[in-house]
């Protein structure tokens, strides 16, 4: 059986009482004659352009290796881990870079990165950079000038090795090595205070297994109800922690977490990026895990993308709804990729819920190539995985 429609049937539904709709599965067989069927499309993952040593204008390719992404307006931030830990500004639009920072002058001494930076937060003033030398460095935005320090570089000081950070509502949250979080307030952060910030708070770790003695990849961030989001690699899961716990009454070790919102994962989890229907996550299993947000489910395992197969995706961030930034840190590539969703024009029915589609809407126009789509998660899936 088969099934032919373009743009033309969205206008029909417009014109007539037909009610048509956007959908995840298709009708039942016994349906397919009818015209109250919705319509179909599916999404494409394609490399729009990827950032490496050339394209930075480096020497080679030992130059260049991308890890923590960061953003703010135009400018891209990445954390270079290669040629002695730089950071390096580089413009999405014109497609250069900006310029590097790997040194600065402080007391009239000049000071460097002396190890990889693990994490990047911009707000709208301040950009912050933690290290794995217990230092997270704070520049001033939008001119870049360095404005103070938290931390001594000691593990045993106020900043403990900070593997993932986030800002929220005036106070900075760092994970520690040890799983711990750490919190600061930004009215702390000033010049004269230069590595003398203490601690404000110091939140528990999580249940289970929060070391991090491999320094594997982290990585936190607020959502929409004002929690924050954090992965715990060892413990297989993404920790829930309330905010609004830290006060000035709290207790140093105190839980923060959010016990019965803890996400637990069907593997390790490194860095996440959320967009508006999904969340994208990097972990042990070397691919991009996309889980449905709707559906509260994982759909697929990422592994290449149109003009690019991954080596190991170890970091993913999320310029907005449609574009990702992807740190492969075994091609030494910065790979920014692209989500689509494509009409589907011709299909013709297999499955219950899976279609064959020989005529389909791309970017680049219609497809050559025949493939199949799971109607159910809108995605492109192999014939071996066909019901």
């Amino acid at each position: 059986m088969k099934r032919t429609f373009t743009y033309t049937l969205l206008l029909a539904c417009v014109l007539t009482s037909m009610r048509c709709t956007e959908g995840t599965s298709i009708p039942d067989v016994d349906d397919m004659d009818n015209l109250n069927y919705t319509s179909y499309w599916y999404y494409n993952y394609e490399a729009l352009q990827t950032v490496n040593h050339e394209t930075l204008g480096l020497e080679q390719a030992a130059d260049f290796n991308p890890y923590a992404v960061a953003q703010r307006g135009d400018t891209l931030f990445v954390a270079n881990l290669a040629a002695g830990n730089s950071l390096i500004l580089y413009s999405k639009k014109a497609k250069r870079p900006l310029g590097t920072i790997n040194a600065w002058t402080v007391n009239n001494t000049e000071k460097k990165f002396t190890s990889p930076i693990n994490a990047i937060v911009a707000t709208n003033n301040r950009l912050y950079v933690a290290e794995r030398q217990s230092l997270i460095h704070v520049f001033s935005l939008p001119d870049m000038k360095y404005f103070s320090c938290i931390g001594n570089g000691n593990w045993s000081g106020p900043v403990f090795q900070a593997q993932a950070m986030t800002v929220k509502d005036g106070l900075i949250f760092a994970r520690d090595k040890d799983g711990k979080v750490s919190v600061y307030k930004e009215s702390d952060v000033t010049p004269a205070n230069y590595q003398k910030i203490n601690r404000y708070k110091q939140a528990g770790p999580n249940e289970g297994n929060s070391s991090n003695n491999a320094f594997t990849a982290h990585y936190m961030e607020t959502d929409t109800l004002g929690r924050i989001l954090l992965t715990a690699y060892e413990a297989q899961t993404i920790r829930v922690l309330d905010p609004a716990l830290v006060t000035d009454n709290m207790k140093n070790g105190t839980s923060i977490d959010i016990k019965e919102a803890i996400w637990e994962i069907p593997f390790k989890p490194k860095t996440f990026a959320r967009t508006a229907e999904r969340t994208y996550v990097t972990g042990s299993n070397d691919a991009v895990n996309i889980y449905d947000l709707g559906k509260k489910e994982w759909i697929k395992t990422l592994k290449t993308v149109k003009g690019f197969a991954f080596g190991n995706p170890e970091r993913v961030f999320a310029q907005n709804d449609s574009t990702l930034w992807i740190s492969d840190i075994k091609k030494q590539t910065l790979v920014q990729v692209g989500v689509f969703k494509g009409e589907i024009r011709e299909y013709e029915l297999v499955s219950k819920h899976v279609v064959k589609v020989k005529d389909a809407m791309t970017r680049s126009g219609k497809t050559s190539e025949e493939f199949f789509v799971d109607l159910r998660t809108h995605e492109i899936i192999d014939p071996e995985e066909m019901e």
